[in-house]
């Protein structure tokens, strides 16, 4: 998966998080989760050991981190009523598998498999830049995560304008639930088939299942922020 579909994972599930438990502070350490293995991991093992490891998803994308951080979260959140750590972790865990982590078992599992395995790639981070401009679906993510961020850092100033404008967003957000619904629905069925969409670097089924598991999630949010004016 590419940056802006991992950012916009974490947002959605940051979101839910919120909306499940009532408690927004899980939503920045989710969000960051999700971007934080490639963060860490491709600046590590294709600059500081490229000559050792020379890979890109090395130990923030293992198996045992995640669910090391996952547990000393829940141990944080019930000592001290803080969901941020456990955010975090689910953040992470989200990267590693929109990442399809265990079709690299031996790094996934690591230290148990042995060594990390991966091919050092010469100019790596330009052709990953080339890709990530180059992908139409990722520009429109990264149009839309902007106006999330957006909408978040200006929330006071246009909390009013929005009151006033209570139907027409109802009408936005009703209509973005149902086209990302139907987008969800026919992802899922493309991926069951068996098919793959490489236009947008989704090479293997299973990514396009994923992909439409995220973006249902994302239609369930704008169908249940259709009164979203009434909470602001």
């Amino acid at each position: 998966m590419y940056f802006f579909f991992h950012l916009f994972t974490g947002i959605v599930l940051g979101f839910l998080f919120s909306e499940i438990f009532h408690d927004r502070r899980g939503l920045i350490p989710c969000t960051l989760g999700a971007i934080l293995p490639d963060l860490i991991d491709k600046p590590l093992g294709h600059i500081i050991l490229s000559s050792s490891i020379g890979y890109g998803r090395i130990f923030t994308h293992t198996l045992l981190l995640a669910l090391l951080i996952v547990a000393a979260g829940i141990a944080y959140w019930r000592l001290r009523n803080d969901p941020s750590l456990v955010a975090l972790g689910a953040g992470i865990l989200s990267h590693q598998v929109l990442d399809l982590m265990w079709r690299q078992p031996v790094n996934w599992y690591y230290p148990l498999l042995g060594s990390f395995q991966g091919n050092n790639i010469e100019g790596f981070f330009w052709i990953e830049f080339l890709a990530e401009i180059h992908n139409p679906f990722e520009v429109i993510l990264g149009g839309m995560v902007l106006i999330m961020v957006l909408a978040v850092l200006f929330h006071s100033r246009i909390s009013p304008i929005l009151k006033e404008k209570r139907s027409v967003i109802s009408l936005i957000m009703t209509f973005s639930a149902l086209v990302f619904g139907s987008l969800a629905g026919i992802l899922i069925g493309w991926g069951l088939g068996g098919h793959t969409l490489k236009q947008i670097g989704w090479g293997r089924p299973e990514e396009l299942i994923l992909g439409g598991i995220v973006i249902a999630a994302a239609s369930l949010l704008f169908w249940r922020w259709q009164n979203i004016t009434g909470r602001l």
